[in-house]
């Protein structure tokens, strides 16, 4: 992006006011509970959780990264959860995904995409996810039920 001289001041002043924002300063969240008070706060940090939701038995073997971040191989017990924070990109196109190995394959999954988890009705600011068998289901923050379900990417990375 080229900001001419003259502007850099204001653009500096500008990005500083919105990345600083606080719960007074966000945004609500159109179709959002209101008996929650539920707001979207558009530079605030995005929490993923993931939860093993295998059975009883079964550890979720699982690798997560981003382009520029890598969380290594890691390892989930049965109904235990681990979770990493970060903030999006400004122009949107955040994208953290994850690689799982299950008993009957390893499968892929984009447990953070921007646009599908920044907007409309399905919009998170914490993105608890439980990891199944069938594929993985996101928690619904109106219903509290694990019903936006998706099935694994197509392809491996």
């Amino acid at each position: 992006m080229d900001i001419p001289k003259r502007y850099l001041s204001l653009f500096l002043l500008t990005m500083f006011i919105t990345t600083n924002a606080d719960a007074k300063h966000s945004v609500p969240v159109p179709n959002g509970p209101s008996t929650t008070g539920s707001v979207f706060h558009p530079f605030g940090k995005i929490t993923v959780e993931i939860i093993n939701d295998l059975g009883d038995t079964l550890a979720l073997k699982y690798h997560c990264k981003s382009k520029e971040d890598d969380f290594g191989k890691r390892s989930l017990q049965p109904g235990k959860s681990w979770s990493f924070k970060f903030h999006r990109q400004f122009f949107g196109r955040t994208l953290f995904y994850c690689s799982f190995v299950l008993p009957n394959g390893r499968y892929t999954f984009n447990i953070y995409e921007d646009h599908r988890e920044s907007a409309g009705d399905n919009w998170c600011q914490k993105c608890v996810w439980k990891i199944r068998q069938t594929g993985p289901c996101r928690l619904n923050d109106v219903t509290k039920q694990f019903a936006i379900c998706y099935s694994w990417n197509k392809s491996l990375y």
